[in-house]
């Protein structure tokens, strides 16, 4: 961020940070729509991935017990993978849940949803690794003979899984921006004394 917008963020932080006293009593319909949406859908976010990991765990658990050889491993590691899955949904949904549209000032919306956006574009930054680490062991495996099966196995499950999480990560960041951009600019430009500051985020 060059200094024109540091200098545009911060005014606008402290604008917002004017009116918090005030939106703390009366939150607009518009605001509470605002903190509402993003609520839901993080909601939505924790659900989804929680299905998706009970599912993998209970496949995984039952067909590495069926398995052997590359096969095995590759379902074991799915297993692996969803349990952190399971704990990440687990908490965002805990967060979700203590969540309170009612009380959240413009300045904490804002912030809360920009905070939710940089989330799932470092994600789909981390999803990206996960499928480069996952071919790389898979490529590892030829140089390691008596640990092939395992490496080929634990390669290829890292890299479904990461391939499934940059479509998740990437769809619910355009999503959520494409939805919530619109909403923050308008909360923003209504704001006290009339003044309003956009600060372009991607």
């Amino acid at each position: 961020m060059n200094p024109f917008r540091r200098l545009l963020f911060a005014a606008g932080s402290v604008l917002l940070g004017t009116a918090a006293p005030a939106q703390r009593v009366t939150p607009s319909p518009e605001l509470r729509d605002f903190s509402e949406q993003r609520i839901r859908h993080q909601k939505t976010l924790g659900l989804t991935l929680g299905g998706y990991a009970l599912a993998n765990i209970a496949v995984g658990s039952i067909a590495a017990g069926q398995a052997s050889g590359e096969t095995k491993y590759f379902h074991q590691m799915n297993v692996y993978w969803n349990l952190v899955n399971l704990g990440i949904a687990g908490v965002g949904l805990l967060g979700s849940r203590k969540a309170d549209a009612k009380g959240e000032t413009l300045a904490q919306a804002v912030r809360r949803h920009e905070t939710m956006k940089q989330i799932l574009l470092l994600n789909v930054g981390l999803d990206v690794a996960y499928v480069v680490g996952g071919a790389y062991l898979r490529e590892r495996s030829q140089s390691h003979p008596d640990k092939s099966d395992q490496l080929q196995g634990y390669g290829k499950s890292i890299m479904i899984q990461g391939g499934f999480l940059f479509a998740f990560d990437l769809v619910n960041y355009v999503i959520f921006k494409n939805r919530g951009d619109k909403q923050e600019v308008k909360l923003i430009s209504a704001g006290p004394m009339g003044v309003g500051i956009v600060v372009p985020i991607k």
